[in-house]
């Protein structure tokens, strides 16, 4: 008792009595939970890794940036068994690499916080995206609930509701409207990428048309003349605001892990001006949407009332008729839906919102987000790659000559979307999502088994399994699992690089001073340039493809290939997953992808990018000319690489000097 009342009245000495015991009391905490985890790691029959922190947690998270540079000192053969599967940021770059160090495409990483299973198996993929037994991490995804519920932060009946809600805009009319509008944006792009510098604002200019496409199909918001104001940074700002619509939301989503954090007045009350900035984006944003809606229900009103009746599409499971807008669809659903009341008489029915306020903010801000932020990059991307891959852009331009004859506009139409889809241009999209993906990781959760019912052979309360080679392996309820996307689409089994390049010395032999070009080994030969997805680059996989059978887009579905129909790849099940897979999938995930192709195609049926050498240096400088060239694709494919990072989704490199110039045919 003296021992103890000496140590606490002496402050120094308590403190660090304090810390010791706080401390060895947070290790006797760790290692009793890891002992219990690795226990039901073993349970499932997986091979497992152990990790002294779990990814998902908040000390991971807090301290990654202090332990990260320290650990990444040490011998790398200390840390790349484990450390890769702790760097989320750095999961794109690693690709498949940890998961052939480890030998396994599936494993559990066993930590302290508990267990996260890690996949790249394509049988796996499937079970995870369509088996009900496996549900979204919500706590994880509830990040983009900055202004209400939204489709991708809910899961159950209330991810349902909403798809119910806007899944009937996705259809084959309003493909046809963003493929007319993609293209008709895409020349106005164009003029903007002509201009000296342009290249400085590559990815920027690329997001604006995708938010613009997006605003006018799906929200009857803006015009071509707004694009053109956006792309020469001539916003025009209303009366009362500081901020330009696109501004707003671009300045919004740079923000988005600070908003989400921290409270709004504390935000506004921060001495840092990013922090101010963000606050104003989130409130400005707000007050256009806040706008926007008013604006459509004032129209709807409008309509109703002349009309005499109440609109028949709102109740969010009718047909939209083809007039209406995913805008529409969300304002009716927030506004009513009957539903009718079993006390009141024959003629009367009880009138109920099928979506909140707040649901209705949360949907058009989710669809303003993602609806155009994943296109964006891969526009860029895509740019940037053809200006690396010169003969992939003739090929391009001549698939487009032989499908869009003449020199007068041409219009989309079905014939054109499809043919489209399943030429060069498909195949080059498709090919820059694939090394591009959307996001790195696909969140999954493993539900609680259903309750065992009384009287009934159903809900036995066992775990949820997963089939592995065949086996069978039990899941934890409440494991997350992670659908690592990059890993997937680099699989060695299901994308092989199908040619290898050649020693610049063997290459230079067989093709002169060309063969320095198509060896690539100055750029495989440079660590910095991993995952080396420039060299991956082979659009022709998609369109070599021989057998039969085929998707309308292309976008995989069943195993083997497209030939006979179009000659158009189709991935095994689980190979291609950038919009995820089955019933549970993105919606917009055909939208995407048309509206991808059409501006692929408008841009480089009339123009061609090129890299632009250190000196400028065109033609008639002989093997000059050739050595500026290639280290031009250096700091391009650089940029593809290193410079590619990820915030709220993957994003390449800016920067790299591009130009476009008008074709000689």
């Amino acid at each position: 008792m003296l021992k103890v009342f000496a140590v606490t009245s002496h402050p120094v000495v308590f403190c660090l009595w304090a810390f010791c015991t706080g401390f060895l009391s947070l290790g006797v905490w760790c290692a009793i939970n890891l002992l219990y985890h690795v226990r039901l790691a073993r349970s499932t029959g997986l091979p497992f890794v152990i990790l002294p922190f779990s990814l998902l947690g908040a000390p991971w998270q807090l301290l990654q940036s202090i332990v990260v540079p320290v650990v990444k000192s040490l011998p790398e053969r200390l840390t790349r068994s484990w450390l890769p599967f702790l760097l989320f940021n750095e999961f794109w770059h690693n690709g498949y690499e940890p998961f052939e160090r480890l030998k396994a495409d599936t494993f559990l990483a066993v930590s302290p916080g508990g267990l996260i299973l890690y996949t790249c198996d394509p049988d796996v993929n499937v079970q995870l995206f369509r088996d009900a037994n496996f549900g979204k991490p919500t706590e994880l995804l509830s990040i983009l609930n900055v202004y209400g519920p939204t489709i991708t932060g809910a899961d159950g009946p209330e991810s349902r509701l909403y798809r119910r809600v806007a899944g009937p805009f996705f259809s084959e009319d309003t493909l046809r409207r963003v493929f007319a509008q993609s293209a008709a944006g895409a020349k106005v792009l164009l003029a903007a990428l002509v201009r000296p510098g342009a290249y400085r604002q590559l990815r920027t200019l690329s997001a604006r048309l995708s938010l613009n496409t997006l605003n006018q199909v799906a929200f009857g918001h803006q015009t071509d003349s707004d694009l053109a104001r956006a792309l020469a940074f001539q916003d025009n700002i209303p009366d009362g605001k500081t901020l330009s619509y696109s501004q707003a939301l671009h300045g919004l989503v740079e923000a988005l892990g600070t908003i989400f954090l921290t409270p709004r007045w504390l935000l506004r009350l921060s001495p840092f001006r990013s922090h101010r900035h963000a606050a104003m984006c989130y409130s400005e944003l707000g007050s256009y949407i806040d706008q926007l809606k008013r604006a459509r229900e004032s129209t709807l009103s409008e309509k109703k009332s002349a009309h005499g009746t109440p609109s028949s599409s709102s109740s969010p499971s009718s047909s939209p008729s083809p007039s209406q807008d995913l805008l529409d669809l969300l304002i009716q659903a927030g506004a009513s839906s009957p539903s009718t009341d079993k006390k009141a008489t024959t003629t009367t029915t009880a009138v109920t919102p099928a979506l909140t306020d707040a649901q209705v903010t949360g949907q058009i801000f989710l669809f303003m987000f993602a609806g155009h932020e994943a296109n964006a990059n891969l526009l860029a991307a895509i740019i940037l790659l053809l200006a690396c891959h010169p003969p992939v852009q003739a090929t391009l331009q001549r698939d487009l000559d032989r499908l869009l004859p003449g020199d007068d506009d041409w219009s989309c139409d079905a014939h054109h979307h499809a043919a489209l889809m399943r030429s060069t241009a498909g195949a080059v999209v498709h090919e820059a999502l694939r090394l591009f993906t959307v996001l790195p990781v696909l969140p999954k959760r493993v539900l609680p088994p259903p309750p065992l019912s009384p009287g009934s052979d159903s809900g036995d309360g066992s775990w949820a399994h997963i089939t592995v080679d065949g086996r069978r392996h039990p899941l934890p309820p409440g494991t997350v699992a992670l659908v690592n996307t990059s890993a997937t689409h680099r699989h060695p089994k299901y994308w092989p690089q199908r040619r290898r390049p050649a020693t610049a010395a063997a290459a230079a032999a067989a093709a002169g001073d060309r063969g320095k070009r198509d060896s690539w080994s100055d750029v495989t030969g440079d660590p910095r340039q991993r995952p080396y997805a420039v060299v991956d680059f082979d659009p022709a996989r998609w369109t070599d493809a021989i057998g039969d059978g085929g998707d309308d887009d292309g976008g995989g579905g069943g195993e083997g290939s497209a030939g006979a129909g179009g000659g158009f790849l189709r991935p095994r099940a689980g190979t291609f997953v950038p919009f995820s897979e089955g019933a549970r999938g993105c919606l917009g995930r055909r939208f995407a992808l048309a509206e991808a192709c059409a501006a692929v195609a408008t841009l480089f049926r009339s123009h061609s990018v090129e890299l632009v050498t250190g000196g400028d240096r065109r033609d008639g400088e002989g093997e000059k000319e050739e050595e500026a060239w290639l280290e031009a694709r250096r700091r391009a494919a650089l940029a593809l690489s290193e410079g590619t990072r990820f915030t709220t989704s993957l994003r390449v490199g800016e920067g790299v000097p591009i130009r476009f110039v008008p074709r000689t045919k």
